[in-house]
């Protein structure tokens, strides 16, 4: 979700990344995620137009349900929880990822890399989706995520100085960040070696988009998805494995993470028509998810012609 530069917003990162974040660090562990959604819920009865685009943009997903202003709201929400986890990664790296999450499905990711090569974790943006990245590097696998993207246009020097401290404190994740703008090998050589890698299967949002796309259905729309995850497994001769992180709706940590068995892709076929089959994979899981947990997606306001869909923008 991206928000339009502005002297409030510039205010805002003020006082959100100085003392609300001074006040934040002194919580439990984990509770900074509930209150900085309940920051969100704030945010999204503020954010009139954003909150209206959205809906409009759910609408085009879900024509029938009634419960549409609900969701955006819970949208706001799960942005909120994503937008300040780096001041959460340095706790999550001592040991401290159990407050955050739990992860499910840990047999069949052990189970994949059995074969000696590593395997690559095919996610959309939802929920909190560098958790499982930090929760895992901090259990001692050895991780990548390739990055990238980025929000178009000019941004204030407020604006670029919380970019910068984000970015430090990405660095206390205990993984490999490769920029997707760069060369690939390194990644694949981290397959060959029995490392994992987090890919994006839906996009990365806020105006650049990298790599090859191919279009699939995806809640009734035309959407662009990315490949270059399938094309690292099928290079890299490794299982690649699709996975999610949502809102627990039940007790223990506020977040879960689903990791699924291995997608079955054609790897006999030439590597074209191979892209082509794994891509009906992903936009499967991708449809699946986001009709199971749409409050946890992350690109709505983008799911519009022009943007995530084909055509032109309205």
């Amino acid at each position: 979700m991206v928000f339009a530069e502005s002297p409030l917003k510039d205010v805002y990162r003020r006082v959100v990344w100085g003392p609300y974040r001074e006040l934040l660090g002194r919580a439990p562990a984990g509770a900074e995620l509930r209150l900085n959604r309940r920051l969100g819920a704030v945010v999204a009865r503020l954010s009139k137009g954003k909150r209206a685009q959205l809906v409009t943009n759910l609408r085009r997903a879900f024509p029938d349900r009634d419960d549409l202003d609900e969701l955006a709201a819970e949208a706001f929400c799960t942005h909120f929880a994503d937008q300040y986890i780096s001041w959460s990664f340095a706790r999550i790296a001592r040991g401290e990822g159990g407050p955050y999450l739990r992860i499910e499905g840990h047999h069949l990711l052990d189970r994949a890399l059995q074969g000696g090569r590593g395997a690559v974790l095919l996610h959309p943006h939802m929920g909190v989706p560098q958790l499982p990245l930090c929760v895992l590097g901090a259990r001692n696998y050895r991780v990548n995520q390739i990055g990238g993207g980025g929000v178009e246009g000019p941004i204030s020097a407020e604006g670029a100085r919380v970019t910068a401290l984000r970015h430090q404190l990405e660095q206390d994740i205990p993984a490999k960040i490769w920029d997707g703008k760069s060369f690939i090998r390194p990644v694949l050589r981290a397959l060959t070696q029995g490392e994992l890698v987090l890919s994006a299967m839906d996009g990365t949002g806020g105006g650049k988009e990298l790599g090859r796309r191919v279009t699939r259905e995806v809640l009734g729309q035309r959407m662009r998805l990315p490949v270059g995850a399938l094309w690292l497994a099928l290079r890299g001769g490794a299982p690649i494995l699709p996975m999610v992180t949502y809102k627990n709706p039940g007790p223990g940590p506020l977040y879960v993470t689903e990791i699924h068995e291995a997608l079955p892709l054609r790897r006999e076929l030439p590597l074209d028509e191979a892209l082509e089959h794994g891509a009906d994979l992903s936009a499967r899981w991708l449809d699946l998810w986001l009709r199971e947990h749409p409050g946890d997606w992350h690109f709505w306001d983008e799911f519009e012609p022009g943007r995530f869909l084909e055509g032109d923008p309205a």
